[in-house]
């Protein structure tokens, strides 16, 4: 079955070079026990352990069953040990940290058999070898004889070709060496058994061949294989891996020795993760917060599309000078402060081209950004009061507006301060506006010529003095501060429209369109911005009833509002806008206002920028626990050497012997991360109690499923990464020397 043919072995220290194995020729047969003796250094547990594919020779040839070994690569050794080799050690080499059932099945377990057969299976040998009571304990609560029964079950649970037994019985006494003897011969029936002793008693005793070595030479074999009969020339590699499974339940027992160290390890690993997920926290609060506010602002200031804009670009430009400050040169300087004016009003002539432009992106793509939208077209027409009578009635100018009003050399804010106020279509209104009397405005489908308005008020009930003057309503300078209107005196009242230019006691008001009063309206709580803040609003059938009644009296569309639903739509929206005016020349370009902006983005950039700022900070000790880790799992592979060399004796492959140490890292991460986001949302809550006492804003600090889930990735991938290269050396080592170990 084995022949070693001419094998050659030196080990080289410093300068000085020791033959273990001088041109060793030798053969097995498929069933037969066989005791090496000899002196300490002849080459006995090196001839084992080549025979075993555990070292390797330097000249000469290893051939299995017919098949050379010449040109084996590690994954056929680590096959060929897996599915051949049983090897018993004379230090038992148990791992400590797995139960007597598991070390069993570890052999196994490389070589993928399923689980409940191989348990199956370690619990028949370790009732075979007498250890039917103990299946559960640790190696440590074993006797010395009890451990070499664990290792001799662990060595023919996998049914291997080769038992090697290296010193077996060292480690016992004679009593406990005789029953370990008789086991090891009646288990290895019918198999090829090589054992290295010192004790010529017991190889005269136990085994049907002897071989001697001296200085690494054979000088007696006493049954030498004489006929190639006697040979087994089939063989078939099978391919060994450890699963995920295993590797996992090796690390978990791993850890639940060393649980001292391994959570001190996650609570230090953690702290990078607290400080972030605390960082993470108060940003998302404050941007929901930032964000609440922005879609308020953009309630009172939309993209403005008008006649003429403020050009804040210019505005900057304008203050800006090479000229020195308080200089002493005894000369006045002339400045032309009509620059100023020029400067504020920039005009935009808005096509029918543009209205389409806009209105097709309405219709479309916008219905998804847009929360609402304003056509304005100036009329001609005139509010009136009657302050009188109904037989008598006396009419009081509330409102009015020009077809062609000229373009403001200032322009004010983008949203109308007027009496007489034209609301936005879709969902911007009822947003931040809430009835508070009466209800909203009905639309007007029956062609008829009344139609319903909605009266404002301030967050304290108030409305303009001059407004309610202007109403009719007669307010003494002495009752300023304490006058006030029933709200069931306002709703149903009546205001007539006329469309044309009005003059005094000479228009027919009679055919002039009615408004009332459906409902009484104020801005919500949550709303810090308005739409319109004094007088009334009227929707956009009132304009379309006038352009189909009055085409005359009515302009042409001048100004365009846009609300977006957010900053992040508004700047969709703005995009869009912007591909107009590409190619066109400057005199073409219609340009929009956006004020909101300015302030929002800088707060925004702010915030962000601290967060950075502190994220950066707490990475740091992210990188610190990470080198931790990295130095906590060095030490590891230090201390399970002899660990790694039992796995590779029992055919782990090197990627396997990586993938334990990865595991137990990745498990680490895990737990770091884990308990960083469990202390960090114990600690937001006394941190929202100390930001609701000193701003009084609710729950501020509020950790995402996605930012836990990003915050246990990374706390997990530095934790790989960081034992990356001690993982890497552990599947380096040499498992020879990895035995050794104590």
């Amino acid at each position: 079955m084995l022949k070693l043919q001419e094998i050659v072995k030196t080990y080289t220290v410093g300068e000085f070079q020791q033959t273990a194995l001088n041109s060793v020729s030798l053969e097995f047969r498929k069933s037969e026990f066989v005791t090496i003796l000899g002196p300490s250094g002849c080459g006995k547990t090196t001839m084992l352990n080549i025979v075993g594919g555990l070292d390797h020779y330097d000249s000469g040839d290893l051939i299995i069953s017919g098949k050379s070994t010449k040109n084996f690569v590690d994954a056929e050794w680590d096959a060929y040990r897996n599915n051949s080799i049983g090897f018993i050690f004379q230090s038992h080499n148990l791992i400590p940290h797995l139960s007597i059932l598991q070390n069993v099945e570890m052999g196994m377990a490389l070589s993928g058999v399923s689980a409940s057969e191989r348990t199956a299976r370690a619990k028949e040998v370790l009732i075979e070898v007498g250890l039917k009571d103990h299946i559960h304990k640790r190696p440590n609560q074993l006797s010395g004889g009890q451990s070499q029964r664990v290792a001799i079950a662990r060595a023919i649970a996998n049914n291997p070709d080769v038992i090697l037994a290296d010193e077996p019985t060292g480690s016992l006494d004679s009593v406990t060496s005789i029953q370990i003897l008789e086991l090891i011969k009646r288990v290895g029936t019918g198999k090829l058994v090589i054992m290295v002793t010192h004790n010529p008693e017991f190889a005269e005793a136990y085994s049907n061949r002897i071989i001697r070595l001296k200085d690494g030479i054979v000088v007696d074999d006493t049954n030498p294989v004489k006929h190639i009969s006697e040979m087994d020339t089939q063989y078939q590699l099978k391919k060994t891996a450890m699963s995920f499974k295993t590797a996992v339940i090796s690390s978990i027992n791993n850890i639940r020795t060393k649980i001292g160290r391994t959570l001190l390890t996650a609570i230090a690993g953690s702290i990078g993760i607290i400080g972030i997920a605390l960082i993470l926290a108060l940003s998302n609060g404050l941007g929901n917060e930032i964000a609440r506010f922005e879609q308020e602002t953009l309630a009172g200031y939309p993209i403005a599309i008008t006649p003429s804009r403020l050009d804040f670009e210019r505005l900057r430009e304008l203050g800006e000078t090479d000229l020195p400050e308080f200089p002493t040169d005894p000369i006045a300087r002339v400045f032309d402060q009509q620059r100023f004016q020029n400067y504020l009003s920039v005009p935009n002539v808005i096509t029918q081209d543009y209205i389409d432009y806009v209105q097709n992106y309405i219709n479309t793509t916008g219905q998804s950004t847009i929360a609402g939208v304003k056509f304005v077209r100036n009329t001609n027409m005139t509010v009136l009061v009657n302050t009188g009578t109904e037989l008598d009635p006396t009419y009081r100018t509330f409102y009015s507006e020009v077809k062609n009003p000229p373009i403001p050399s200032n322009p004010g804010a983008p949203f109308s301060t007027a009496r007489f106020t034209l609301l936005p279509e879709g969902v911007v209104f009822t947003n931040n506006y809430e009835v508070i009397y009466g209800s909203l405005p009905q639309r007007n489908t029956t062609g008829g010529s009344t139609f319903e308005v909605t009266l404002v008020v301030d967050q304290y009930n108030r409305i303009y003095k001059t407004t309610l003057e202007r109403m009719g309503f007669v307010i003494p300078d002495s009752e300023i501060d304490t006058y006030t209107v029933p709200f069931e005196n306002l709703l149903g009242l009546e205001v007539r429209l006329f469309v044309g230019a009005y003059v005094s006691g000479e228009s027919d008001v009679s055919s002039a369109i009615t408004l009332r009063i459906s409902g009484i309206v104020r801005a919500k709580e949550t709303s810090n911005v308005t739409i319109f803040n004094n007088g009334l609003g009227y929707h956009h059938d009132l304009i379309d009833y006038i352009a189909q009644n009055y085409s005359s009296e009515i302009g042409s569309i001048n100004s365009i509002f846009i609300y977006p639903n957010n900053f992040q739509d508004k700047e969709a929206v703005k995009a869009h806008l912007n591909l107009y005016n590409v190619g066109l020349d400057d005199a073409q370009k219609i340009e929009y206002v956006d004020q909101a902006q300015t302030f929002t983005s800088l707060v925004k950039g702010v915030i962000d920028t601290i967060s950075i700022v502190l994220i950066g900070f707490a990475g740091i000790s992210l990188v610190v626990s990470s080198i931790m880790i990295a130095i906590i799992t060095y030490i590891s592979v230090i201390e399970r050497t002899k660990e790694i060399g039992v796995l590779r004796a029992l055919g782990a492959r090197k990627k396997d012997i990586s993938r334990v140490f990865n595991t137990e890292n990745l498990l680490i991460g895990f737990a770091a991360g884990t308990v960083g986001l469990l202390i960090s949302l114990l600690l937001i809550i006394p941190i929202n109690h100390i930001i609701y006492s000193l701003a009084e804003i609710p729950n501020v600090a509020s950790l995402t499923i996605i930012h836990m889930s990003l915050l246990l990735t990374v706390s997990i991938t530095l934790a790989f990464i960081a034992g990356l290269i001690p993982a890497r050396m552990a599947a380096k080592k040499d498992p020879v020397v990895a035995l050794r170990t104590e």
